[in-house]
């Protein structure tokens, strides 16, 4: 018998029907009827009687058809192995800060996609003290760090942001001392940054009134009036109407900083496809070389 006879079977067992069989298989009636006669022919026995009510199955018939669920079965399950071994991809682990995996990993995931698309890719979020951690440690195989982190390994320098308060729109810069500060997760080099430009400007630290995980909840907090907060990068979404962004200087005037790096675990090296979405990101961020 071929593959094809066993679902004929377990198809005319739940339809009960030539007519409905035959749609659900995408076959002529006269296709499945000469299929259904080679079958009983290759077997000697009467498979099933038909009448206006449809068909029904002989015991003989009924027996083929508990075989054919198993057998059936027993085939998806070696073609499903079989996908899988054949679609089997390396697996690399991401390390990513949070406001870098929302602003910035789904176009540049969709690059590679386009391009290779040939691992695993699972992200880690953490922030980037964290992350750095759990790159020495084993954790993750790269992670994309922001800020200036001491780090032997190999790492490659994507791009560098600017430090922003958000503000209520229309507020004026001698007012933000007067306001509470919403704080997302700031690790704690971005922290030190913030509380030295607060205290450089009006004389203390500022005065935490919520503490949120997601720098996009802070955001919607300040759209809500309820206090100003702090965030590194351009791409942030936000309503001109209800929102300003003031680009933070330091003592120099000089605009507050910070790298975004792609740092390597030495794993990195020693796989072609996880050196290829490494080059992969150097040109997305149009960098060339590991510094």
């Amino acid at each position: 018998m071929k593959d094809i006879d066993w679902k004929i079977l377990a198809v005319l067992a739940e339809k009960r029907s030539i007519t409905k069989a035959a749609d659900a298989l995408y076959m002529t009636q006269s296709a499945l009827t000469k299929r259904l006669k080679s079958i009983e022919a290759e077997w000697n026995v009467e498979i099933v009687k038909r009448s206006s009510q449809g068909v029904t199955f002989t015991e003989e018939g009924r027996y083929l058809v508990k075989k054919a669920n198993i057998i059936l079965d027993f085939l998806q399950e070696i073609r499903d192995h079989l996908a899988i071994k054949s679609e089997h991809r390396e697996l690399l682990r991401i390390g990513v800060p949070n406001s870098f995996a929302r602003l910035h990993m789904p176009a540049l995931f969709k690059a590679y996609k386009e391009k290779y698309d040939r691992l695993q890719i699972v992200t880690v979020p953490n922030s980037s003290d964290i992350l750095m951690q759990q790159l020495i440690d084993g954790t993750v195989d790269m992670a994309v760090i922001c800020g200036d982190y001491p780090y032997l390994g190999e790492k490659v320098c994507l791009f560098q942001e600017n430090l922003y308060v958000v503000t209520p729109a229309n507020m004026k810069e001698n007012e933000i001392g007067q306001q509470p500060l919403i704080k997302s997760y700031l690790n704690p080099m971005v922290e030190m940054l913030v509380n030295q430009w607060w205290k450089y400007h009006f004389g203390s630290l500022p005065h935490e009134a919520y503490r949120v995980p997601y720098a996009d909840i802070a955001i919607g907090m300040v759209e809500n009036n309820l206090g100003i907060t702090f965030i590194f990068g351009d791409k942030w979404r936000l309503s001109s109407e209800q929102v300003q962004k003031i680009p933070v200087y330091d003592e120099q005037n000089k605009p507050v900083t910070r790298k975004v790096w792609l740092m390597l675990s030495e794993k990195c090296f020693k796989s072609q496809q996880i050196m290829d979405f490494v080059s992969m990101v150097e040109e997305y961020y149009h960098v060339n070389s590991l510094d």
